[in-house]
């Protein structure tokens, strides 16, 4: 069964009523961020929303109420796919090409889409492959589906069903007219031979919405009126996908079987060492990633004459693994301090980008201190702002979008159909020149006073993220604006102006807590949320806003622990 839920959107900004009545959408209330670089007024963000609230206003918290929100079937991503089958089948070859392109659902709160005929075909051309790998391989067969000789072949099966089955399902199979169902994919199959029987069998089993999809149905045990809660298996598998991408594994199936996941304490137990696992050290990293858009950066697309090092895919991977350097030398030396993630002065290099700091470098990433001004964090990385700028220039509307959207959890609407087209690049004017219409322009004005004078802070860095003093010939004008915001309005000159802003200001914090509830829950934080948002900000706050802390902050919430009743806002999955 799967929970039907709808996201809603955000009212207004009272103080701007009038000026920004055409542009303010839900802003403050807090929409997505997971969407790419659109056009000129910055692209269209993903539905799902938060609720009506404005700026500064939290989501109220009953704490005589336990509501976990909804719990909708999630669909595995492409990551979670390939890490899953690797994990009951080990590698198989040509999978990737099956499986086709990523398609990721979720992500951040994004409503899942329905599954395309082409998904579909992908998924059984996967399935197909994964089941001849094993069938074709006597190793693999065996330890998928042990038959030992003179053993009845359709008991083989009833095994692997079993077996195979509760790993593949994340739950056990132990209804009989259920397992009697896949044996009849093996009966059909097996009127050729015993191997096409099985082969049979994996294939059904592998295109499965138990196995595509994280199912949760819950237990009968009520833990108020609202909410029940999770199986150990269920429990187990959030923990697993969350923290590694992939299903449990035989040390979180211990914990199952001897009642460590009935209950809080024994979830946050579990956690401590799955943290420690080489899998779970990456997931804050992991985090950081996403949020900031920087998965996009190797398919960026740059002008190659403006830019004939982009068409390199080793130049394009160093920006990104920088950025993991970066990321991982905040968690580790920097004490995961957010703060840190804005304001470091610290830079990374190789031999491909050494000649954005004016250093040689090798094929292993060095630390460098930059006090110049110039390195500003997560600001400054050369693959967010090459992911927010245009193909042959850089791009205040992007960035400023991206600093309201991702880092303030103001979502800006979609951009009307009528907008101009955008004035042609002239060598002899700078970008803000080019821009200056929005400021005259009431068609313009009112959603691009959010945007254009917190991206021109930006103007010192180009497409690629490279420093510079100049634009279209003229001395680069960094100073910026930010308005509409609770607690950080005002001018500043250059991005490390703003890093500090953004670094002190309680409305970010509060965007982390969103966005990290957006990244672990898979979907948007809504008006019944309020107690898991409030008790993952003050667990975030306490630990002195270090980023390391968001793991445990978000296991011990309602959303993490429990699921809805199931009741008549349901229906039967096909």
């Amino acid at each position: 069964m799967i929970e039907q839920s709808t996201a809603h959107g955000s009212a207004g900004l009272l103080a701007l009523a009038f000026t920004l009545s055409a542009c303010i959408g839900n802003l403050g209330g807090g929409g997505g961020d997971g969407s790419s670089p659109g056009d000129d007024t910055g692209g269209s963000s993903s539905s799902g929303g938060t609720g009506s609230m404005g700026p500064g206003e939290a989501l109220a918290c009953d704490a005589n109420v336990v509501d976990p929100g909804p719990s909708p079937m999630r669909l595995l991503s492409r990551e979670q796919y390939l890490n899953t089958v690797r994990d009951l089948a080990g590698d198989v070859p040509g999978l990737e090409a099956a499986l086709g392109s990523a398609n990721e659902a979720s992500a951040f709160g994004l409503l899942q889409p329905d599954v395309t005929q082409v998904e579909l075909e992908h998924f059984q051309a996967a399935a197909d492959a994964i089941a001849a790998a094993i069938v074709g391989d006597p190793t693999a067969l065996g330890e998928v589906a042990p038959c030992e000789g003179g053993a009845e072949p359709r008991e083989c099966a009833r095994q692997l069903v079993v077996t195979f089955g509760a790993r593949a399902y994340r739950a056990p199979i132990t209804d009989a007219a259920d397992i009697e169902r896949h044996l009849q994919l093996f009966s059909a199959g097996a009127e050729t031979s015993y191997e096409h029987g099985i082969e049979l069998l994996l294939r059904g089993m592998l295109q499965s919405p138990r196995f595509l999809y994280r199912v949760e149905i819950g237990t009968s045990e009520k833990v108020g009126d609202r909410a029940v809660k999770l199986s150990p298996y269920e429990v187990a598998a959030r923990l697993s996908y969350t923290l590694w991408g992939t299903l449990p594994d035989a040390r979180l199936n211990e914990a199952i079987a001897d009642g460590s996941l009935t209950s809080k304490e024994g979830v946050a137990a579990q956690l401590g060492w799955m943290l420690e696992d080489e899998r779970g050290k990456k997931l804050v990293n992991r985090f950081l990633g996403s949020w900031t858009h920087l998965n996009a950066v190797t398919g960026v697309v740059k002008d190659e004459n403006a830019f004939p090092e982009w068409q390199s895919r080793s130049f394009r991977e160093s920006l990104r693994g920088q950025a993991d350097a970066f990321f991982e030398h905040v968690l580790r030396n920097e004490g995961g301090k957010l703060s840190a993630l804005f304001t470091s002065t610290t830079v990374f290099y190789n031999k491909d980008l050494g000649g954005y700091y004016g250093v040689t470098g090798d094929d292993s990433f060095q630390a460098l201190e930059r006090t110049d001004g110039t390195a500003s964090g997560l600001l400054t990385l050369p693959a967010l702002l090459a992911v927010q700028a245009k193909p042959a220039e850089s791009s205040p509307i992007y960035r400023g979008k991206f600093v309201r959207e991702a880092l303030l959890c103001q979502q800006l609407p979609a951009p009307p159909a009528n907008i101009p087209k955008p004035p042609e690049v002239d060598p002899s004017s700078s970008t803000r020149e080019r821009l200056s219409q929005h400021e005259v322009d009431p068609g313009c004005v009112a959603c691009h006073q959010l945007m254009d004078p917190i991206g021109f802070g930006f103007e010192s860095y180009d497409a690629l993220g490279r420093y510079r003093e100049l634009d279209g010939g003229r001395p680069v004008d960094a100073s910026g604006r930010v308005i509409a915001t609770r607690d950080m309005n005002g001018e500043f000159v250059g991005v490390a102006e703003l890093g500090a802003m953004l670094s002190g200001s309680a409305e970010v914090e509060e965007c982390v807590a969103r966005q990290w509830f957006r990244f672990a829950i898979a979907r948007f934080e809504q008006d019944m949320d309020g107690c898991s948002m409030k008790s993952l900000l003050e667990t975030f706050r306490a630990a002195g806003q270090d980023l390391n802390a968001l793991p445990r902050a978000v296991v011990a919430t309602d959303a993490f622990l429990y699921r809805r009743v199931i009741d008549t806002h349901t229906q039967e999955m096909p």
